[in-house]
């Protein structure tokens, strides 16, 4: 299939006419994907950023261009002075410095870095600063987190969020063996941002200043919240915003100007707010919102406040959330919120919601069904297509089932799509994350049947257009359309592993004997575990878990040996490899980001996925990445843009 006809968008006439011809179901067809940055996901120098270990990619634009974060500083530290030898291995698998919680004693630590992938320049991950934040480095500590939520998808304008620059106050009384005197705050903690090439700007929340009923207290810059989640091609950008404080944070406040009153306490007044806003005192009343954004002034105007779907009483003093996650070019936001059920009672979980740009609320879920725990809208196309993910119990346990749901449709509630098993609902817990006009759907599955267990996942594409239409096979593993390269296969003549073709191959090994204190050899392996976003082409952004080589560590150091350069003679210092009792390497996978291209010329690669589906309902049904526990790690709140 050429990818010609990959991108083709059936229109609903088209779809209409299938469906009154009774035309049989067809069966439908998918192009070969490859990972186009192959070759640098398995270098930590092109497509990760220095000094971090995991990596995530979270949107692509038309152009090509990707945003993600990265997380984690790497721990880097050695017994003597060889920072220089770390710095110049970087394949590996290092330990990680823990975030440290937020504590007015000391500096803040960043561990959320942005960065971009474009092709031009070799797919090669860049930290793209927001707000001034420094690039993550053990030795000059960023003190700011930033993430990327979304990109435009006809131009290189990116949406976001970044905390507050941090203030360094003298304490009025240290003691003296304090070798730290100072306080640490800052004025807000989060903020919405809007990255034009080299402009920026942030957005500041309706709400951001606490007026005390308290004599002698003067209104209070506490900073509010604010975070842009997406941006549409008018560039109208979605988000959510404080517009006011919860009860308890007026509590918290009220308490900092008690101890401002009292002489006896030399507390700064900043410090004492901070304090508040690091232990969780203060929260906010979140709304969504929609601004509009004016590039050639480089500034932003709030156009509309998301509401609740319910109307709060007066005297009710609840704190609710709700928050915009993406917009379309009709202006329908779609995201979540609290909402109260027909008796007019408080429910549980937050909940999808569409807000259309008329004022009309959606809630998409079936609220009186019994078992549900939440639901949530993460994307909607520009056809009024939205997808989310709700999430319920199926044969006892909590399972999440993407869901798709059309705003002109007049129905009640959303859709779930079947995955693997096209005749009846699997027990496979499914997230959607993203979806284009073309009505195709990313996300991700679990793959194994084991219950009670964390379950690997794999990423998936679901074609909701062809779904419509009748055709079949319009569910697939994304591993399943990869070709044997960018699976890691190599043609081989000798190769023990055969495909439906009768080829042979051999997974791809790595022999390093120069940049360890040993030489090694493994086996490349890895897996896309996440479809994170696909854009007009069809091309998609996801992770893969990446097996590398662990560096040895004793008492929290990293172990060097001195050994002798078998070129020069010359006696070095070089990094350890951590080794089982056969003295082969130990491996651990790490996630990575990929970008994924479909090929007209290419195939998918027919060797069977390694799966736990049992029997397995499709044919293309899953694939493995061994150490599951890692998926842990994958930010899905981050993806969810929650609070």
């Amino acid at each position: 299939m050429s990818l010609k006809t990959f991108n083709y968008k059936k229109t609903t006439l088209a779809v209409a006419l299938v469906t009154a011809w009774g035309a049989q179901a067809a069966e439908r067809q998918w192009p070969a994907y490859e990972i186009t940055n192959l070759s640098d996901t398995f270098s930590l120098g092109n497509s990760q950023l220095a000094e971090t270990r995991n990596g995530y990619a979270g949107q692509i634009n038309d152009q090509g261009v990707v945003v993600g974060i990265a997380q984690g500083i790497n721990n880097t530290a050695t017994d003597d002075d060889n920072s220089n030898v770390v710095g110049e291995v970087e394949d590996v698998v290092y330990g990680t410095v823990d975030a440290l919680t937020p504590n007015t004693t000391r500096p803040f630590q960043g561990n959320n870095f942005p960065f971009d992938l474009d092709e031009a320049d070799a797919w090669k991950a860049n930290h793209a600063p927001l707000d001034g934040q420094l690039a993550p480095n053990l030795d000059a500590d960023a003190t700011t987190d930033a993430w990327y939520f979304g990109i435009k998808g006809n131009a290189d304008i990116r949406v976001g969020a970044v905390t507050g620059p941090q203030e360094k106050i003298d304490d009025p009384s240290p003691s003296e063996d304090d070798d730290d005197p100072f306080f640490y705050v800052r004025s807000f903690e989060s903020r919405a941002i809007v990255q034009n090439g080299g402009n920026e700007l942030l957005i500041a929340p309706p709400y951001t200043t606490y007026e005390s009923d308290k004599s002698n207290a003067t209104p209070l810059d506490i900073g509010g919240f604010s975070a842009a989640a997406g941006i549409n091609d008018t560039d109208q950008i979605a988000g959510y915003v404080s517009t006011d404080i919860s009860n308890g944070g007026k509590s918290a406040l009220d308490t900092c100007w008690d101890r401002e009153a009292d002489t006896s306490v030399d507390t700064p007044l900043s410090v004492c707010v901070q304090a508040a806003k690091n232990n969780g005192s203060i929260s906010y009343q979140r709304r969504g919102a929609v601004w509009q954004y004016d590039s050639a002034a480089n500034s932003a105007s709030l156009v509309r406040t998301l509401e609740l779907p319910f109307t709060p009483k007066d005297d009710d003093n609840t704190t609710y959330t709700a928050q915009g996650l993406a917009i379309n070019n009709d202006g329908v936001v779609v995201g979540e919120s609290n909402q109260r059920n027909k008796d007019g009672n408080l429910m549980s979980y937050e909940w999808a919601q569409i807000w259309k740009a008329d004022g009309t609320i959606i809630s998409p879920t079936d609220l009186k069904k019994d078992g549900l725990r939440g639901s949530t809208a993460i994307g909607i196309n520009n056809n009024n297509i939205a997808a989310g993910s709700v999430q319920r119990y199926i044969s006892g346990y909590v399972r999440t089932k993407f869901w798709v749901y059309d705003v002109n449709s007049g129905d009640e509630t959303f859709t779930e799509p079947r995955d693997f098993n096209p005749n009846s609902e699997t027990e496979f817990s499914s997230l959607a994350r993203d979806i284009n006009d073309a009505g195709l759907v990313v996300g991700n599955i679990e793959i194994d049947i084991q219950t009670g267990v964390l379950r690997r996942r794999n990423g998936f594409i679901y074609d909701y257009t062809a779904d419509q239409a009748g055709d079949t096979n319009n569910f697939v593993n994304v591993n399943s359309l990869l070709t044997c390269e960018s699976r890691g296969y190599v043609a081989d003549e000798d190769g023990s592993t055969v495909d439906a073709e009768g080829n042979r191959w051999s997974k791809y090994t790595v022999t390093d004997d120069t940049t360890f204190a040993q030489s090694i050899t493994y086996e490349v392996d890895f897996t896309v575990v996440e479809a994170n976003s696909i854009n007009e082409n069809g091309d998609i952004v996801g992770t893969a878990l990446v097996r590398l080589p662990r560096v040895k560590v004793e008492d929290g150091k990293v172990v060097t040996e001195e050994v002798t350069d078998p070129n020069t003679g010359e006696t070095v210092t070089k990094v350890v490899i951590e080794t089982d009792g056969f003295g082969k390497p130990i491996t651990d996978q790490l996630p990575r980001p990929i970008v994924l291209k479909a090929n007209s010329g290419a195939s998918s690669c027919t060797i069977p996925l390694d799966t736990s589906i049992d029997p397995e309902p499709n044919e293309r049904s899953g694939a493995s990445w061994p150490l599951a526990g890692l998926f842990a790690l994958l930010p899905l709140a981050w993806w969810r843009r929650r609070k």
